[in-house]
């Protein structure tokens, strides 16, 4: 098993919220500090209210912190307390994911007034959200493939974070491989290999274990992969280039993948805008009669590049040609694909 911790970085938005005083003499004011990702408030923050210029008549002071889902407080989510100018509260549950929710800070004095009152509002980001594989059909080239999502940070409690994943036979809707409720991390690699040319989805679930309430979630893949045999492929298909545009600080050429579900006649040649033949990549260095098989790769790993299925920026004469927008066009057997490839000069 291989894992790759992946953690979202905190960013704590201050917000000065600066009120009159209900007292004439007073001058106070608060400091109201949520922590965020991007401008969005994580599922459990940290909220810390700091009071400064509070009177000697009127300590000890309470700050109180309200949470709800309306401006009006009539149902809280949470009420806190502490008897402090300067208070740092926690929740022990979740916030409702991608809703609105409302913070109040109450500045008390001694004798029960409330001296300052600041309300703020702020949505909550989305709990769990799966990375890859996600786009509508994934087509993978490693039998062991990495599964990676991410999650709002929590404080303890409500959390850590738990988790367990399923990998789901489309066919069948059975689950093929399951990992159990117990995986600390957002990245994950089944020890067992997963069956070539069958497809899949996979399913995290999600789990607050210190939470005061029920606070689990389970997210599905929007789409569904395919584990792609670099003996057998389940289609033929010209992918992408890449890098595209090129050439770029790490490449002068651009890579080109493609896959075979039966022996072809395969041809892949490179046009100008106009449709004028550039460049023969195929026949080439590869024959044009080729077996059924995943071409480009030159193992398992993710971005690798034959050199022998690559345009370099050259036409057939070894002439650069000029900087633009050029086509490769591929055949093979009764498929026809073409891409558009951004050339930037040397």
């Amino acid at each position: 098993m291989r894992v790759r911790r992946r953690a979202p970085a905190l960013l704590a938005i201050t917000m000065l919220l600066l009120a009159a005083a209900r007292r004439p003499a007073g001058g106070q004011t608060l400091a109201f500090t949520v922590t965020t990702v991007g401008d969005s408030v994580v599922a459990a923050p940290f909220i810390t209210v700091t009071a400064t210029g509070v009177p000697a008549d009127a300590s000890p002071v309470t700050i109180q912190l309200d949470v709800a889902r309306d401006q009006s407080f009539q149902n809280p989510l949470a009420t806190l307390s502490q008897q402090t100018e300067a208070a740092t509260f926690t929740l022990r549950q979740l916030l409702p994911e991608r809703v609105v929710v409302f913070f109040r800070a109450s500045l008390i004095d001694r004798s029960g007034n409330v001296l300052l009152r600041q309300t703020e509002s702020h949505p909550v980001r989305s709990w769990l959200r799966l990375v890859t594989p996600n786009r509508i059909t994934n087509n993978l080239f490693t039998r062991t493939p990495q599964f990676v999502w991410n999650v709002s940070p929590l404080t303890a409690p409500p959390g850590p974070w738990s988790f367990d994943i399923s990998i789901i036979n489309v066919g069948t809707n059975q689950v093929d491989f399951f990992a159990p409720l117990g995986i600390a991390d957002t990245a994950f690699i089944f020890p067992t290999p997963l069956e070539a040319n069958t497809s899949y989805k996979w399913r995290i679930r999600a789990r607050a274990v210190n939470s005061g309430g029920n606070d689990d979630i389970t997210v599905t893949s929007v789409g569904t992969f395919v584990i792609q045999s670099s003996d057998q492929p389940s289609s033929t298909i010209l992918y992408q280039n890449f890098p595209n545009p090129f050439p770029t600080d790490r490449s002068n050429v651009t890579c080109f993948w493609f896959d075979l579900a039966q022996r072809a006649t395969v041809r892949l040649t490179i046009y100008d805008i106009r449709l004028r033949e550039v460049r023969n990549i195929i026949p080439g260095a590869l024959s044009s009669n080729l077996p059924a098989g995943a071409y480009g790769r030159t193992s398992d790993a993710v971005q690798t590049c034959d050199p022998r299925i690559v345009w370099d920026g050259t036409d057939d004469r070894g002439n650069m040609v000029p900087r633009g927008v050029y086509i490769a066009r591929f055949q093979a057997g009764s498929v026809s694909d073409t891409k558009k490839i951004l050339f930037l000069g040397r």
